[in-house]
């Protein structure tokens, strides 16, 4: 045979022998494919794997003192909404109807109360005893909202104060502090409006107490004012 020929058929085998090492190295370094089973077959998610014992004993751990909800109805428990008196009604009326509201009850600036119900820094209504008014004193009930009506006329502050007493008993507001000022910048240096509206207060039949304040929340200047909360179980 021919050199050259002899040359060609021993270049070819070598190379033949290179392509197989190189497929050979090929299918070591390629990773193995998953397995795959009936169920990745068919499409369907593989089935989860059980719990061993040790998972178990973990799971009852964790879920000890947790018990099924109740067979009930999901629905929200709402408290029923309080019973709204006549003149409540009569005044939301009023207001869908856009017609004027009401006017205030008249009330006298000049009033003054029974000495035993009223000093100045304090009133309690007539049928309540002394303990009531302790109670106020002592906070026992939390301030529901406040009224400042420093810079308004007498007539300006009359309604105010009647809305304000209004939509705090329509929202069930036992406690309420209303500040009037000391009525140092007034004419003369006279509280005039803090004189008339502790009067005020004692004349309203929605004012069970009222007490002046403690100097941190108003001292001589604001009052604690105890409401009558009708047909909500509120109690003394």
């Amino acid at each position: 045979m021919p050199r050259p020929e002899r040359r060609r058929r021993a270049l070819t085998a070598g190379s033949l022998d290179e392509l197989r090492a190189l497929q050979k190295q090929a299918r070591r370094l390629k990773p193995p494919a998953p397995a795959e089973t009936p169920a990745t077959a068919g499409g369907d998610a593989a089935p989860a794997r059980s719990l061993g014992p040790e998972d178990r004993a973990l799971f009852r751990r964790v879920m000890q003192g947790v018990h099924p909800l109740s067979k009930r109805p999901n629905r929200a428990l709402i408290p029923p909404a309080p019973v709204a008196t006549p003149d409540q009604l009569e005044e939301r009326r009023r207001y869908a109807a856009g017609q004027p509201a009401l006017p205030a009850p008249r009330v006298s600036d000049e009033f003054t109360a029974a000495p035993q119900q009223y000093d100045n820094t304090a009133f309690v209504q007539a049928g309540h005893g002394p303990q009531l008014l302790k109670k106020l004193r002592q906070r026992k009930w939390p301030v529901g909202a406040s009224l400042d009506l420093h810079g308004a006329t007498l007539d300006e502050a009359r309604q105010r104060l009647d809305r304000f007493v209004q939509s705090c008993r329509e929202h069930d507001m036992r406690c309420v502090r209303v500040v009037h000022g000391k009525g140092h910048g007034s004419a003369g240096n006279a509280p005039v409006l803090k004189d008339t509206v502790r009067r005020w207060l004692s004349q309203l039949e929605a004012v069970q107490a009222w007490a002046e304040c403690e100097e941190r929340d108003g001292g001589a200047g604001a009052v604690l004012v105890l409401l009558d909360i009708r047909d909500t179980g509120a109690s003394a």
